[in-house]
């Protein structure tokens, strides 16, 4: 999002953060003023049945154009952040449809990744087979030959993940065309250049600027690669190994976290939060890239909260997203609270359970604005930041509430049945009464389910769960939590019942 366009902040009285109602409870803590449920549901309602603007490609949704819009909700021609946008609308859909079977979800991901796919660099360009991460003429049209390299990372792994959800294979080979590129430009880098530049000319290969501290993206990219069993000939994990090296050696130990958003240029003394909260991310998903991920991600916890989550509200810290940006946004509270949660999980410092939790209920209260109508969300980007742009109020925004869901399942409704977490791509899920199925790309990982009812029968490719492998009751205080762990296998049914066996 632009941390240059800002938006009035509007004043709140004891009682109200922006359009709602403060929720305290019995001990003055702040609490969600509506469930988390509503939350995702009502976005995602919004994204669903977007606007259109008429573009050569006909009539175009607005998150095919632009990324911000009016306090109102309505279009306004602005810079595009398409590459920003893929990647975090997958993350989104990811989560979304595990949760909810919705396949009216689908369609928007589709329409972003195939536009991006069709504005991919020729092959004799400086930088072939890459994406343009921003259009700063908005018209549908992304052919700005600049582009960032972390962004054309973060493409990459939405088409990884898009291929996994549909078993399309172009997908895959046009993420193999970004990582092979990017090997090719990989350079040694130090404490001012990063191994990959911030931005390039993709068509001369002109250096616009060349260093940002986000060199998780290519990283993840690489790595979700290699799981694939893509290799690039023993190239990707040589490119990866490097890159984590270079994170450790460098940002990690001088702390010089800038150089992540669209409208900025390099300036190592504007920090930002989304670096350091994504690389301690994946280190908590990846213990084994760091020996002292125990160490480094309170670290970068501390640093956040203490940098950028100086405001409390209600008791809760709300995040700003960089040094020059002095505004409280829902997002990057949200991030911050999906990381505290997960480092809960691993600490179980309930310190950081509460962080977590009150961060996250005070990230909805900029959640459907008083222009919201028929259920249909229009999200302010945060308390302090009227103007709604498809990252920070949706697509960058959701999958973190998802995230949380997995460590404080108490945030997903008791009396219903939804799939809360998973280390695996979902391709099918299907709900009914006292009974889940789904089945997931990877053959083995892990789900966690909150379930209305009690699960009976497990199987797993058509047998049934060892006892071992599943566990049902009370999780992180909340009840009816439902942790499976599956091994060479990809559909799983749960049922309430014992299946009826043939005489």
């Amino acid at each position: 999002m632009s941390a240059l366009a800002l938006c009035a902040m509007s004043a709140s009285g004891a009682d109200k953060l922006r359009d709602h109602e403060v929720v305290l409870d019995g001990q003055g803590r702040l609490q969600a003023w509506t469930s988390y449920d509503n939350v995702l549901k009502w976005s995602m309602n919004f994204i669903e049945s977007c606007p259109t603007v008429p573009t050569k490609f006909g009539d175009d949704p607005w998150y095919l154009v632009t990324s911000k819009l009016s306090p109102k909700g309505e279009y306004l021609a602005n810079q595009n952040c398409q590459g920003s946008h893929a990647y975090w609308a997958m993350e989104s859909l990811a989560r979304y449809f595990a949760y909810t079977g919705d396949e009216q979800a689908i369609p928007p991901v589709r329409r972003i990744v195939e536009r991006v796919l069709f504005y991919h660099s020729p092959t004799d360009w400086a930088w072939p087979n890459v994406p343009s991460t921003q259009d700063d003429s908005p018209d549908g049209e992304y052919t700005d030959e600049r582009s960032e390299p972390d962004k054309m990372s973060l493409v990459g792994v939405a088409y990884l993940k898009f291929y996994k959800f549909t078993g399309e294979d172009k997908y895959l080979k046009a993420a193999c065309g970004i990582a092979a590129t990017l090997a090719s430009h990989l350079q040694p880098g130090d404490e001012n250049k990063s191994p990959l530049p911030f931005r390039v000319n993709r068509k001369t290969g002109e250096v616009v600027d060349n260093y940002t501290a986000a060199m998780i993206c290519p990283v993840i990219l690489f790595d979700e690669l290699i799981r694939l069993g893509e290799t690039g000939a023993g190239k990707y994990p040589a490119a990866r190994d490097a890159l984590w090296k270079w994170i450790l050696d460098y940002p990690m130990k001088n702390q010089k976290w800038s150089g992540y958003y669209e409208d900025m240029v390099s300036n190592h003394s504007n920090l930002n939060q989304q670096i350091p909260m994504e690389t301690a991310r994946f280190m908590l998903r990846h213990p084994e890239m760091d020996p002292d991920y125990k160490r480094h991600v309170p670290e970068l916890l501390a640093l956040v909260r203490d940098r950028f989550g100086k405001t409390k509200r209600f008791g809760a810290t709300s995040i700003k997203e960089q040094d020059i940006c002095f505004l409280e946004m829902g997002s990057h509270t949200a991030r911050y609270a999906s990381i505290a949660a997960e480092w809960f999980s691993v600490s179980q410092d309930a310190g950081w359970r509460e962080e977590a939790r009150a961060a996250f209920a005070l990230s909805i209260y900029s959640f459907f604005s008083k222009h919201s109508k028929d259920q249909c969300a229009v999200n302010y980007v945060g308390i302090g930041y009227t103007c709604p742009w498809f990252t920070d109020s949706y697509f960058d925004y959701l999958c973190h509430i998802q995230d949380g869901m997995a460590e404080l399942p108490e945030m997903a409704p008791a009396d219903a049945d939804h799939l809360i977490g998973t280390d695996s791509i979902i391709r099918q899920v299907k709900y009914e009464p006292g009974q889940v199925t789904y089945t997931a790309f990877e053959a083995a990982g892990n789900e966690e389910l909150r379930l209305s009812f009690k699960p009976v029968s497990l199987t797993a490719d058509g047998k049934e769960l060892p006892a071992s492998a599943w566990s049902y009751g009370e999780f992180h205080g909340a009840s009816g939590v439902l942790r499976i762990h599956r091994e060479a296998a990809r559909k799983v049914i749960i049922s309430a019942t014992t299946p009826k066996t043939s005489p």
